[in-house]
């Protein structure tokens, strides 16, 4: 049974809403970690899923394989074509434990952006940038611990253009803000596991609206995901006793640079402007302010 990995993945995502718990466990799994699905052998990515080996053949029984074999040959192919450097990664990181929780904690930083930018790629990143910077308007959903990167994308992407909204805010309420969703929208997520409420209610009202939907988030397999017009996969992990965002919000900060490209000469002249506005406020003390170009 040939397939490709997106063909795969996306066929996984819809099998689960009516797989047993325990498939659903599997799947999970093998949807944000496809490498171990390569490097270890069934029985290995079982004990790493917590779940029998006998439960990942369902899963590859449910999604139409034979054998686990024919699950792991699509991940084979995908790793094939991947670069080297990538499949370098999968393998080192099975972890060390010769650091302390500090050491521990950067070497977890860069692995997580090593992660996120071999899993998404250049052209994912551009085309959901492109997305947002075409929309009417742009809603960002990020609650909880997500809030820091959410507040990142709105403060920056307002440098970029004027109607770049938080969902949610102390002034407002969410289902309020939802009910101003309509077709042209654009709602970016940044979601990891476990989802809050708030992800439900978004699902509901893109669903009415027909806004469109950028998803960042942990995993393939998050409640926004059958929804997404684009999603982006960014690394939590981490030996702190919280998931960590650095890798949510560098992925944020490639968003914003992909856009500005988007959006050319115009944005460009809109950062100039807003910025000489700062100095001549006095809200930049350095006097150095920046020339404006001729005829402005």
């Amino acid at each position: 049974m040939s397939m490709t990995m997106k063909a795969f993945q996306e066929l996984l995502v819809a099998a689960l809403p009516d797989a047993p718990a325990q498939v659903q466990r599997g799947a999970r799994y093998v949807l944000d970690h496809p490498d171990d699905v390569v490097i270890y052998s069934m029985r290995e990515v079982a004990e790493r899923a917590a779940v029998s080996p006998a439960t990942l053949v369902r899963l590859a029984n449910l999604l139409g394989f034979e054998k686990w074999s024919g699950v792991r040959l699509v991940h084979s192919e995908n790793l094939r074509s991947a670069p080297a450097a990538y499949i370098d990664r999968a393998r080192d990181a099975v972890g060390r434990t010769d650091r302390d929780l500090v050491q521990e904690t950067f070497v977890s930083h860069q692995a997580n952006l090593a992660h996120t930018e071999a899993v998404n790629g250049d052209e994912a990143i551009r085309d959901a940038a492109e997305a947002l910077a075409q929309a009417d308007r742009v809603f960002v959903s990020a609650f909880m611990s997500c809030r820091a990167p959410g507040h990142t994308f709105v403060y920056l992407g307002r440098i970029l253009r004027d109607d770049v909204m938080l969902l949610g805010t102390e002034s407002s309420s969410l289902p309020a803000d939802l009910l101003t969703l309509r077709e042209g929208d654009m709602v970016l997520s940044i979601n990891f596991q476990p989802y809050g409420r708030e992800i439900l209610q978004v699902a509901e009202a893109v669903k009415r609206s027909g806004a469109g939907l950028v998803c960042l988030s942990d995993s393939r397999a998050s409640p926004l995901t059958p929804l997404a017009d684009h999603v982006l996969l960014f690394g939590p992990n981490g030996p702190s006793f919280f998931p960590s965002i650095t890798a949510a919000t560098a992925l944020v900060e490639s968003l914003l640079a992909a856009m500005l490209a988007c959006l050319g000469e115009a944005a460009q002249d809109r950062i100039g402007g807003i910025e000489r506005a700062l100095y001549d406020s006095g809200t930049y003390t350095s006097p150095q302010a920046p020339k404006a170009k001729d005829g402005q």
